[in-house]
C-alpha cells in the first residue's frame, strides 16, 4: 500500500508531503480546485507517460516520490528481484524526476531503472479507476478478462494451457505452410543448396588446414635463406672445407682433454669432465639434426605453386561461406540439413501434420473445459453482481453473462466470446451495457465488480477518481457504505463530491486553489474534526455554509461513526 507521497513542482503544486491511511482516504474540494492533480502526479510513479509541460512555472524539474509497503506483495517482489533490487523491511521507495529538457530519471530504492521497468512494478502496486476506466466496461473484449479473473487460479492455469497449445499450433501451422509453398521456389533453393554443398565438399577442407598451409608457404618462400643459415650453423659446429674456422665440436674435444689433465692432478675438478662431455653430445646431436634439416629443404617451386593454389581455393570459399574453415564447414552442415528438409519435405509435412492434429485435440479438449468453467463462473458472477447491485439501489437489475463458443477458433484466449448484458428496468430484456446503463449506473456496476473481486484482487491500493458521478440521495449512501466495506480489505483513495462518501473517511484531505496577482497554487492537507465538519457542510449546502448545514454535517459524522462500528 501507499504510505507516503512527496510531490515537488508538479503543475500547481510547489511542495507536498502526504501520509496516507491504510483504510479509506477521501479527497474533496471545490470543482476546479485541482483534486485530480495528486492522482495525475501519482500516475508518473506507475510508469505512465510524463510531460515536461507539467513542470511548475519557474522550476527546473518536477519530482514525485512514493513510499510503499510491499510486505506480502509477491508480484512486486518478483519484479524487483528480476531487476536486481533488494528492498529492506518490506518497504519500497519509487522516485521519478522530469526536467525542462524532457530528461526522465526513475529510481527504485535509489537504483536507476527504466520507465518500462517502473511501469512493470507500478502495475502491481495501484489500481486506478476513473471516469475513463468505466469505458472498459463498454468494450466486449474486456468482459472475458473480467470473467477469467473471477475464475481465479483454476481459470488462469487452464487459460495458460490453452495459450500454450494455441502457440504451438501457430508454430506448426507456419512450418507446414512454409514447406507447402511454391514448388518452383523449392526447386530453385534445392539447386542452389546442391551447388554450394558440392563446392564445399569438393574442397575437402580440414579444420586448421589454412594455418598449416600458411606455415608451409612461409618456409617455401624463404627456402634459400633457410638453407644458407642452416649450412652456416653446421659449419660453426663442424668447420668448413677450407678450414677457415675451427669447428666448435673440435674445440670442445680439446677442452675435454684439458679438463681431464687438470682433474688428474686435482680430483675436485673431475666433475667438470662430465659437463663438457654432456655439452659435446648435445651439440653433436644438434649437428645431426641440422644436417638432416639441410637435406630436407625443398627448393621445388612447383610445391610453392600448389600451396598458393590451395590457399586461393580456401580464400574463395571464405568469401562466400564464412570467415574461417570451421565456419565454412558449419555452413556445409547447415546446407545438408536444409537440403534434407527439402528432399524429405513430404515426410516433414506428414510429421508436422500428425503433431498438429494431436495438439489440436488437446487444445479443443482444454478449450471446451475452459468454456464449461466460464459458464459456471458466469453464473456465480451474475448472482454475485446482482446481489452487489441490490445493495446499491439497483435491486431490479438483471445481469446476463452471455458466452458463445466458436468451435473452429484457435486463440490464446480460447474459443469463447463473452459479453455482459444488463437490464435495469423490469420487463426490458438484457442488452449490452453501452446501450442501457447511465453514467451513475456504470459507476455502481464498476464499484460492484471491484467489491466482488475484493478478496481475489492482489493489488492492495485502489484509487477511485470521481466514480460517484450521477448519483445522489439514498444511492449515494449505499455507494458510500460499499466503498467503506472495500476499504476493510484494501487501501482506498477516493476523490468525491459526495458528502456521504466523505463522511466515511478514515482520513479526509481538502484541496484548495489559492491565487494572487503573481501566482496560483494548490494546497492539499488533512482535516481535523472541526475542519471535516465545515467541509461536509459545504458539500451539503453547495453554497453558503449555515448553522443548519453545520448541524447536519455533525449529525452525519456521528451517524457514520456508529455505522462503522456495526459494519
Amino acid at each position: 500500500m501507499l504510505l507516503n507521497i512527496v510531490i515537488k513542482n508538479y503543475a500547481l503544486i510547489e511542495a507536498l508531503n502526504i501520509d496516507l491511511d491504510p483504510g479509506l482516504n477521501v479527497i474533496t474540494g471545490e470543482t476546479g480546485a485541482g483534486k485530480s492533480i495528486v492522482i495525475d502526479a501519482l500516475t508518473l510513479l506507475l510508469g505512465q507517460r510524463g510531460n515536461k509541460s507539467n513542470i511548475r512555472h519557474g522550476a527546473d524539474k518536477m519530482v514525485v516520490q512514493g513510499l510503499f509497503d510491499i510486505d506480502g506483495n509477491q508480484a512486486v517482489s518478483a519484479k524487483l528481484a528480476e531487476f536486481g533490487i533488494e528492498p529492506e523491511d518490506g518497504r519500497l521507495i519509487l522516485t521519478r524526476e522530469i526536467d525542462t529538457k524532457g530528461k526522465n530519471v526513475c529510481r527504485a530504492d535509489g537504483i536507476i531503472i527504466t520507465v518500462t521497468q517502473l511501469r512493470a512494478i507500478g502495475d502491481n502496486l495501484i489500481d486506478i479507476h476513473g471516469q475513463h476506466e468505466h469505458q472498459s466496461l463498454f468494450q466486449r473484449e474486456n468482459h472475458r478478462h473480467f470473467l477469467d479473473d473471477f475464475g481465479g487460479d483454476p481459470a488462469r492455469e487452464l487459460l495458460n494451457d490453452v495459450a500454450g497449445d494455441a502457440a504451438r499450433l501457430k508454430e506448426l501451422s507456419q512450418k507446414i505452410r512454409g514447406l507447402e509453398k511454391d514448388e518452383r521456389e523449392m526447386e530453385r533453393q534445392k539447386e542452389m543448396f546442391l551447388y554450394e554443398l558440392k563446392e564445399i565438399r569438393a574442397a575437402k577442407l580440414i579444420d586448421g588446414e589454412e594455418e598449416s598451409l600458411e606455415s608451409d608457404k612461409k618456409i617455401l618462400v624463404n627456402s634459400e635463406q633457410l638453407f644458407r643459415s642452416a649450412n652456416e650453423a653446421y659449419q660453426v659446429l663442424n668447420g668448413d672445407e677450407n678450414a677457415y674456422q675451427t669447428a666448435l665440436l673440435a674445440l670442445l674435444t680439446e677442452l675435454g682433454d684439458r679438463i681431464r689433465d687438470i682433474s688428474e692432478i686435482d680430483s675436485g675438478f673431475k666433475a667438470y669432465d662430465a659437463v663438457v662431455e654432456s655439452a659435446y653430445q648435445e651439440l653433436e646431436n644438434l649437428s645431426f639434426e641440422i644436417r638432416s634439416y639441410i637435406d630436407g629443404i625443398d627448393f621445388d617451386m612447383n610445391n610453392l605453386d600448389e600451396v598458393e593454389k590451395r590457399l586461393g581455393v580456401i580464400t574463395g570459399l571464405k568469401r562466400k561461406y564464412g570467415s574461417s574453415i570451421s565456419e565454412i564447414l558449419e555452413y556445409g552442415a547447415l546446407l545438408e540439413e536444409r537440403l534434407s528438409g527439402l528432399i524429405n519435405r513430404d515426410e516433414q509435412i506428414e510429421k508436422f501434420q500428425k503433431q498438429y492434429k494431436k495438439i489440436l485435440r488437446d487444445y479443443e479438449s482444454r478449450a471446451n473445459a475452459l468454456h464449461e468453467m466460464r459458464k459456471k463462473s458466469g453464473q456465480v458472477f451474475k448472482e454475485a453482481l446482482e446481489r452487489e447491485l441490490k445493495d446499491l439501489a439497483m435491486e431490479k437489475t438483471v445481469v446476463q453473462v452471455q458466452i458463445s463458443q466458436e468451435k473452429k477458433l484457435i486463440s490464446p484466449k480460447g474459443q469463447d466470446q463473452v459479453e455482459f448484458l444488463i437490464s435495469v428496468n423490469p420487463g426490458v430484456p438484457p442488452k449490452p451495457l453501452r446501450k442501457i446503463a447511465s453514467g451513475g449506473e456504470i459507476s455502481r456496476i464498476m464499484l460492484s465488480i471491484k467489491s466482488i473481486f475484493g478478496d481475489r484482487d492482489r493489488i492492495q491500493t485502489m484509487i477511485f477518481d470521481e466514480i460517484d458521478t450521477g448519483i445522489s440521495g439514498r444511492t449515494a449512501q449505499a455507494v458510500a457504505e460499499k466503498v467503506f466495506e472495500l476499504s476493510k480489505t484494501h487501501q482506498i483513495i477516493c476523490i468525491t463530491h459526495l458528502p456521504q462518501i466523505a463522511s466515511m473517511a478514515d482520513k479526509h484531505f481538502l484541496v484548495e486553489k489559492k491565487s494572487d496577482d503573481d501566482s496560483v497554487e494548490v494546497n492539499f492537507g488533512p482535516l481535523g474534526e472541526r475542519e471535516r465538519q465545515n467541509e461536509l457542510a459545504r458539500m451539503l449546502s453547495g453554497a453558503e455554509v449555515t448553522q443548519t448545514t453545520l448541524d447536519h454535517a455533525a449529525e452525519m459524522l456521528e451517524m457514520t461513526k456508529k455505522l462503522k462500528k456495526t459494519k
